[in-house]
């Protein structure tokens, strides 16, 4: 008869050195130790990107990102840890490689694992032009 083992629960400190981890390699663009952290068949949702599946595709998707997101910083905050999932708010900045103008971003990520890889990367967030968000936002007369 097969048995099935379960996963342990991470723990708060587990997931927070892992955001920890995650913003350094970001940081430094850092694909290879990115993708480390990823299961062979990954699937990314990134903003309002078609699906990003597999880790072939995770790393075209993020050698595309970093050649036009310059110097770019992300802080992360750690919300919730629950079995083998977290989420996490985050904060970001960057210089576009191509227009040279300056962007910022504030959104929520869930990650889920298994065996310790990340197997789904839920991203949603917001970003505007550094400097004009208030002015730019859809929801601004409604404050």
């Amino acid at each position: 008869m097969p048995t099935t083992t379960l996963e342990r629960d991470i723990t708060w400190e587990e997931a927070n050195a892992s955001l920890a981890k995650s913003m350094d390699r970001f940081q430094r663009h850092d694909v290879e130790g990115i993708l480390s952290r990823y299961d062979e068949d990954v699937s990314i949702h990134f903003a309002d990107l078609p699906e990003i599946r597999g880790k072939a595709a995770a790393e075209k998707f993020l050698r595309a990102r970093f050649a036009v997101q310059k110097d770019y910083k992300v802080h992360k905050s750690l919300l919730l840890v629950s079995g083998q999932k977290y989420a996490n708010s985050f904060t970001a900045s960057w210089v576009d490689a191509n227009s040279g103008k300056h962007y910022e971003a504030r959104g929520v990520e869930a990650l889920e694992l298994r065996n310790g890889k990340v197997i789904n990367w839920d991203c949603s967030y917001n970003l505007w032009e550094a400097g004009k968000a208030k002015e730019a936002s859809y929801f601004r007369n409604a404050v």
